[in-house]
C-alpha cells in the first residue's frame, strides 16, 4: 500500500515537471525542478498559470 502511494506521488510529481518543462520553465534560480518538492512544484506551476 505505501508502495503505491509513493509512486502514484512520484508520478504527480513528475507530472508537474513534464508540465513546467511545456511552460519553457526549467529550473528556479538556484534549483533544478527534480530538486524541488512536490509542494514547491505545485506553488512555481499556480504561479505560472495566473495571469
Amino acid at each position: 500500500m505505501t508502495e503505491t502511494l509513493t509512486q502514484n506521488k512520484d508520478k504527480k510529481k513528475n507530472d508537474l515537471i513534464i508540465k513546467l518543462l511545456n511552460k519553457g520553465v526549467y529550473k528556479t534560480k538556484n534549483r533544478q525542478l527534480y530538486q524541488l518538492s512536490f509542494n514547491e512544484l505545485e506553488t512555481l506551476y499556480k504561479k505560472i498559470l495566473q495571469p
